[in-house]
């Protein structure tokens, strides 16, 4: 099983919502618009990257990605099913520990108080955990969108034990 810190994706423009579902799954998943797609190659090359793309052009148009996966599922949600199967990904150990704006392993808040000027008051009053991002400063916790993120991804949540059909 590959863990997050195990491996490395770039992504070009044409799967950057898969990009943000990796970092859910805590996976470093980088992307830039600005850079273009050759550029993006000679990035992950660099790096030691594997190159995420839907181009099916890639090895006519540009630079030899030294390791590439092209997608050919236009859906996200498949995107990533295929991703993690050709890379047996672990789809537990890291979720919800990446900032999905800026790829930076979240902060644990140690006392909630540190961060009541920036969340909700009814937020601060139904959550005691919270975590936040160092570089942005955009706080997390694991409210209705953390619940909704791993039924849509068929995951289980943070902390709880995956259950077999078996078990239910």
């Amino acid at each position: 099983m590959t863990t997050p810190k195990d491996i490395l994706f770039e992504l070009d423009h044409m799967v950057i919502k898969l990009g943000k579902y990796l970092r859910v799954l805590g996976y470093d998943a980088a992307w830039n618009i600005r850079l273009r797609t050759h550029e993006l190659i000679l990035k992950a090359n660099r790096e030691g990257r594997w190159f995420l793309t839907r181009n099916l052009q890639l090895s006519d148009r540009y630079p030899p990605a030294h390791r590439a996966m092209i997608l050919r599922p236009e859906d996200p949600l498949e995107q990533l099913r295929a991703v993690c199967a050709r890379f047996e990904l672990d789809l537990q150990s890291g979720l919800f520990t990446k900032c999905i704006r800026c790829n930076i392993v979240l902060e644990d808040v140690p006392d909630k108080e540190q961060v009541r000027s920036r969340v909700h008051p009814h937020v601060l009053e139904q959550h005691d955990r919270f975590t936040r991002c160092p570089h942005c400063g955009t706080v997390f916790w694991p409210g209705s969108h953390v619940r909704n993120t791993c039924r849509k991804q068929g995951l289980s949540l943070p902390g709880e034990r995956r259950t077999s059909n078996a078990d239910r």
